[in-house]
């Protein structure tokens, strides 16, 4: 039993993803995109009322009226939405800073964070919070770091395969 727990744990906290400039770049824009992420849906949490008061007052150009509408729908989002949303954002900085650690169990607090950043706005707001823009982001960072965690694997194995294969031919 002490056998498998330790073989998982091992597996869990594998420290297998090597992080060069590439990955610490987009590292870097996807902390900025999480940061920015957890702090407007903590801000709405806890200054939504303050908010609305603020794009109800008559301050705003006539020309913004779509925009004011657009944010007083996005606003009138259930609270839970909001404290989902922030734990989402924790998520992903936790998966960001596994990342830049080197832990490839960041990769799918990541992943997971990214669908659930995806998913709860359509869930509570509907498909008028579906944007094309948001998962094309999305996208892109998955694959570029799914692209980048699987080379760096198949680098590992071939290094592994080279070493074995210059000691066989040394004996």
């Amino acid at each position: 039993m002490n056998f498998k727990i330790k073989v998982i744990l091992t597996r869990i906290f594998d420290k297998s993803i090597k992080t060069d400039w590439k990955m610490k770049l987009m590292l870097c824009l996807s902390l900025l995109f999480a940061v920015v992420y957890f702090a407007f849906n903590l801000s709405v949490l806890l200054f939504r009322a303050f908010i609305v008061e603020f794009i109800n007052s008559n301050s705003w150009p006539t020309m913004l009226y779509f925009y004011r509408e657009n944010l007083l729908f996005f606003l009138s989002g259930n609270l839970l939405l909001y404290l989902l949303c922030s734990i989402v954002g924790l998520f992903l900085l936790y998966g960001i800073f596994l990342l830049w650690r080197g832990f490839k169990w960041g990769l799918l607090f990541y992943t997971i964070g990214k669908v659930f950043q995806i998913i709860l706005p359509i869930v509570f707001l509907g498909h008028r919070m579906l944007a094309i823009g948001d998962i094309m982001i999305c996208l892109l960072f998955l694959v570029f770091y799914y692209s980048y965690s699987f080379s760096h694997q198949i680098e590992k194995e071939n290094r592994k395969y080279n070493q074995l294969k210059q000691s066989q031919n040394q004996e």
